[in-house]
């Protein structure tokens, strides 16, 4: 993806204040200066950092490996978000090999990111959606709407929105349940 096409990455103060103080984790200069990414891309991990999001992202941790540059994880679910090298592409991978197709690059992550985690903190509707059914409809109003705010950020995140091949789909229409 060209660098002119890359969205910016939230500023870390409007991203600590959804997710919280000490919540936001920022990558040094030198946990990323040696990875072969766009210099758009290691800026974002140093500038923005990545949120800490209940049933999403559990842990940052910035680390070098063999075929991905690890990013996070989540070990409730199993998962490592990681980029690869070159290009920046976001995915997910479980234990058993298996990997999603997450973002484009790392700055479209942080951004979809940023997204999820202010919705979650002030959507009305997400902690009482099962009340009744008018308020599990808003809460799923609310769900498909934030995925399509994610496709058009990103188009290839959503892709064909199959659950098997891509993330945000899979984890967005299942969010509830």
């Amino acid at each position: 993806m060209p660098v002119d096409d890359l969205p910016l990455p939230p500023a870390f103060e409007a991203v600590t204040a959804w997710a919280g103080a000490g919540r936001v984790v920022r990558a040094a200069e030198l946990d990323v200066a040696t990875w072969r990414l766009p210099e758009p891309q290691k800026a974002a991990l140093v500038s923005c950092g990545v949120p800490l999001i209940d049933d999403l992202v559990g842990a940052v941790s910035f680390q070098a490996e063999p075929t991905r540059y690890r990013l996070a994880h989540f070990d409730d679910l199993d998962w490592v978000y990681g980029a690869a090298p070159g290009t920046g592409e976001v995915r997910v991978w479980a234990s058993d090999g298996s990997t999603r197709f997450v973002n484009s690059t790392i700055n479209h992550w942080l951004c979809s990111l940023h997204l999820v985690g202010s919705w979650l903190t002030s959507s009305t509707v997400i902690g009482r959606w099962d009340e009744d059914g008018q308020a599990e409809e808003a809460a799923l109003a609310e769900l498909a709407d934030l995925l399509e705010r994610i496709r058009a950020l990103d188009p290839p995140a959503f892709g064909d929105g199959d659950h098997r091949t891509h993330f945000w789909p899979a984890v967005l229409d299942r969010w509830l349940y």
